[in-house]
């Protein structure tokens, strides 16, 4: 499905095949070459749902000129190889998401660093061979590319008449961003600010160091009050209201602390067993995975405000009030 939301800028609906089954990308037309946002997985009906609403505007892959992506995860950047091989086009992303993709193609390394995280959470061993071949899956979805050009933080660029400005918003991945049209008050918040949900706060496996949750609320601001009167993110509708929203966010986020730490107070001292209280047993596995991350990036939060102890017990951390 494509749809027009402002004049030459079209919003595009691509298939995926999760629970969370669609990925929004964006096309910017100008004369006969086309600036893409974001793709999705290099999968077969990605790619031919991709074409055929380029299509519809007289348009194909081979005028895509431009790829700019708001993060590194596959489902946004799977397809761009596969078009830049098409067209030629030149791809834009941040500094940081560049190095995760460089990271996760270090699959030794990568499934050390999962082993030793899992295993210091408590996370069961059955559960951390199926995320190693989710990991093999992504991988076959992502279509091999070369960055042409990192994205500064508040840099500006053009698509035709077009102005835009990058507004770096780390915390769904150390290098994330959206994208702030000011001549249509419009943002491209990509998974940083979605209507329903909000995106996974994951603990990043190369850079234990990093807190999420205190790049993703400072993020937060940095968008809560831009002039935009339309925000479309990656997946989902519109928000209509964008300081609406993000205040629910930010509450949301603090409710979650409050029941992290009153799980550590009752008694609950390892990662997996306070995701479990918290996000309940009956997830998928992967989901299982998501919980203890988010559940861990609060208690790295909690820590840091000295609110909670962490203790090594061999190989297991625990949290004690």
């Amino acid at each position: 499905m494509i749809e027009e939301i402002a004049e030459g800028f079209f919003r595009i609906t691509l298939p995926m095949p999760f629970r969370l089954d669609h990925i929004r990308s964006f096309a910017l037309v100008s004369g006969k070459q086309v600036t893409l946002v974001d793709t999705d997985l290099d999968i077969p009906e990605g790619f031919s749902t991709l074409e055929g609403a380029l299509q519809q505007i007289g348009r194909s892959p081979a005028d895509i000129g431009q790829i700019f992506l708001t993060h590194y995860h596959a489902d946004h950047c799977g397809l761009a190889g596969r078009l830049k091989e098409m067209s030629g086009a030149r791809i834009y992303l941040s500094r940081a998401d560049s190095e995760a993709i460089d990271n996760q193609n270090r699959t030794e390394a990568l499934f050390q660093h999962l082993r030793a995280f899992c295993r210091e959470q408590d996370f069961p061993e059955n559960l951390i061979a199926s995320l190693e071949e989710l990991h093999t899956y992504f991988t076959g979805v992502t279509f091999p590319f070369e960055v042409d050009e990192y994205l500064d933080p508040y840099s500006w660029h053009t698509s035709g008449q077009r102005t835009f400005q990058v507004i770096p918003v780390p915390g769904h991945t150390r290098g994330q961003v959206c994208f702030y049209f000011p001549r249509e008050a419009l943002l491209l918040s990509g998974d940083h600010v979605l209507p329903e949900i909000t995106p996974n706060l994951s603990i990043d496996l190369f850079h234990p160091e990093w807190h999420p949750l205190e790049s993703f609320l400072e993020s937060l601001q940095r968008v809560k009050y831009l002039p935009a009167n339309r925000t479309f993110p990656s997946h989902g509708d519109i928000i209509p209201n964008l300081q609406t929203r993000i205040q629910e966010m930010e509450a949301h986020h603090e409710e979650r602390k409050q029941l992290i730490l009153r799980a550590v107070r009752q008694g609950s001292d390892t990662g997996r067993e306070i995701s479990l209280k918290i996000f309940g047993a009956d997830l998928p596995e992967f989901d299982q995975y998501l919980a203890l991350h988010e559940t861990c990036v609060h208690l790295l939060e909690l820590k840091s405000e000295g609110l909670i102890q962490e203790i090594h017990s061999g190989v297991i951390k625990r949290y004690l009030p």
